[in-house]
């Protein structure tokens, strides 16, 4: 039998460890909000407060994380990321004031902007000269798997034992998970006197192939109002979901439904996209991705009340998805040079997390602005949609990588 390779054991380690900073700590943690609040008696500016905390320290993890890798390495820093990780569950869980929860949502924003797609990026490129796409695929779909099941589980043992056992119960889940993930990251091949999955024997002494970068000069002032957009269509647009379909009449149980079948079909499309952008290429991807997604966007606006188009939408949206999370770092290794790709990762990532702090509240205003409607902010992630897809695509000509 075939030996696997050991780069899919680092694929499963950095699975391992954005679990836990990107799925536990950001998808899973709302389930946790009504508690917080009707624990210790906070406001809902208080409660906004504690998430505004987490995107803030983030946002500045990942405009430092050049910083912090020169000083550390890979496997290192991912480990001490999941370590900010740990110690701000565990300040949760001992939290008694608004400072010691916000406190904890620093921490947690740390080891989120540390230890998620920038260093997974950074070590899967590394570890892979094939089928690098659909590494980064299998990695980020595990974010979805905090979706399916684990609210709910949440919420029984905070009703049964309350948040501080909760906390320190999944305090220790973390514990667990990130020493796997260290255990089986390596920072580079050589460590293990092995080659980069996909590379040819003689790619072992050779210099790495010129690769002329798009990502220069001119091309940025496109790529920045991009990304920017990128953020606002997809975190933002994602993360108001609910409201929309509570606004248009659906129930809590209908809306509850079509959040799931949205995270089902967004943990499908980021392995699809991943599959066939190693096989079909990343601009032909984009193409069959991109459309779904502008479906599902465009249903958003349109679908009144009823249930099989709101459920059409939720599923396109979730499946398109896959172009704006996965694509992104695929982005930056197809449309960079070799000795840019790391610090092109960090530029799409950053600007991506700015573009989800500039846009977060535009939702909320747009619909005090029209009586409570949802669809006037769905109808601008649309026009954000087609500018993104648009310019990625001509980004792909301009670099000769269409073909």
């Amino acid at each position: 039998m075939k030996k696997i390779h050991y780069g899919w054991l680092v694929c499963a380690g950095c699975a391992l460890l954005l679990f836990c900073t990107s799925g536990l700590s950001i998808n899973a943690f709302t389930v946790y909000q009504p508690y917080i609040m009707a624990q210790n008696g906070f406001t809902n500016a208080q409660s906004s407060a504690i998430i505004t905390f987490r995107s803030l320290s983030s946002f500045l993890g990942m405009l430092l994380t050049g910083f912090y890798y020169k000083k550390l390495s890979l496997r290192t820093g991912m480990g001490a990321a999941g370590g900010l990780l740990l110690a701000g569950f565990v300040t949760y869980a001992f939290a008694e004031s608004h400072f010691a929860y916000c406190l904890g949502s620093t921490l947690v924003g740390f080891g989120y902007g540390f230890g998620t797609m920038i260093p997974i990026a950074m070590v899967l490129g590394r570890w892979f000269t094939a089928k690098r796409t659909f590494a980064l695929g299998i990695c980020s779909a595990v974010t979805g798997f905090s979706t399916l099941g684990i609210p709910s589980l949440l919420t029984g043992l905070v009703e049964q034992h309350g948040l501080r056992h909760t906390f320190l119960l999944e305090s220790g889940c973390i514990a667990l998970l990130v020493t796997a993930a260290v255990l089986l990251i390596r920072n580079d091949p050589g460590d293990l006197g092995l080659q980069p999955y996909g590379a040819a024997p003689e790619e072992d002494a050779a210099p790495a192939a010129s690769r002329p970068s798009v990502l220069t000069g001119k091309y940025w002032l496109l790529i920045v109002p991009m990304l920017l957009l990128l953020g606002a269509m997809t975190n933002v647009g994602y993360s108001h979901l609910s409201v929309l379909l509570s606004s248009q009449g659906f129930d809590g149980q209908l809306t509850a439904l079509a959040i799931t079948v949205s995270g089902i079909t967004l943990t499908l499309g980021k392995y699809g996209y991943g599959w066939l952008s190693d096989r079909v290429g990343t601009y032909r991807s984009n193409r069959i991705f991109g459309a779904v997604l502008t479906l599902g966007m465009a249903l958003c606006c349109v679908m009144g009340s009823s249930p099989v188009i709101m459920l059409t939408a939720m599923v396109c949206y979730g499946a398109g998805l896959a172009t704006t999370t996965v694509g992104l770092n695929a982005w930056a290794g197809d449309l960079s040079s070799p000795d840019q790709y790391n610090a092109n990762v960090r530029r799409f990532q950053l600007g991506y997390s700015g573009g989800t702090l500039l846009f977060s509240s535009l939702p909320g205003v747009l619909a005090d602005r029209f009586g409570g409607s949802y669809v006037p902010a769905y109808l601008f992630f649309v026009f954000c949609t087609l500018f993104v897809l648009g310019s990625v695509q001509w980004l792909y000509r301009a670099a000769g990588k269409h073909r």
